[in-house]
């Protein structure tokens, strides 16, 4: 049977999905440009990533966005099963956040996957980007609402939430560094128990006071 064009451009844009997603995991997102992507997937130069992709940040997306339906689809299920059981504790809404994405070290694409997402969240403008990453993940802003119940008063206002998923994806792209390992359930339940740790850490009388005065000085600003 003839390819048609239909195949063919689904087919180029698989293999520039798979090979940026091996060259920015490997050499790091900094460090690969457009043109080495399109040499090594075997295009002979910019266009084709250009006519599937348009930028480099719209590649990043795609690469990531290759690899994100089963993480979405596993985290919606346990936050289903949140609700339906009305356990809101700290180390359910942990286990939501971590175990989706941990299901990722059992594949090479899902390693590469968790190592560009550690990158990202390492870069000094994450702040800015989350709330752009959250609006391209429904599990992960329901996540955010709904752990919020468990956490302190102030705990939002620190940044718990963020800080738990900083720390879920750098660890999980450490341990995607390692390549593929056997046994992964320990490493994996004392990540929840980290994550969890950092949603329902006590907040000392020092740290209160800093917020309260912090709150005052941008009241004043208004």
């Amino acid at each position: 049977m003839q390819q048609t064009t239909t195949d063919r451009n689904a087919g180029t844009r698989e293999k520039l999905v798979a090979t940026a997603r091996m060259l920015l995991a490997e050499r790091g997102i900094e460090r690969v440009s457009m043109r080495e992507i399109s040499r090594e997937a075997g295009q002979g130069n910019v266009s084709a990533l250009q006519y599937h992709f348009g930028d480099r940040e719209q590649l990043i997306a795609a690469v990531l966005a290759s690899e994100n339906l089963e993480v979405e689809t596993r985290r919606a299920a346990l936050l289903d099963d949140i609700d339906a059981r009305s356990v809101g504790d700290a180390r359910s809404f942990a286990s939501a956040l971590v175990r989706p994405a941990a299901s990722m070290l059992a594949t090479e694409a899902g390693r590469e996957h968790l190592r560009i997402v550690a990158q990202i969240v390492n870069r000094s403008d994450i702040g800015a980007r989350f709330e752009a990453m959250l609006e391209q993940s429904p599990s992960m802003a329901r996540w955010r609402t709904m752990s919020a119940s468990c956490m302190p008063d102030e705990g939002a206002r620190l940044h718990r939430r963020f800080t738990a998923y900083q720390l879920c994806s750098v660890e999980l792209g450490r341990r995607a560094e390692l390549g593929a390992r056997r046994e992964q359930q320990l490493f994996v339940s004392h990540l929840i128990d980290l994550c969890a740790a950092i949603l329902t850490a006590p907040i000392s009388d020092e740290t209160k006071e800093l917020l309260s005065e912090t709150k005052k000085r941008r009241s004043g600003k208004e």
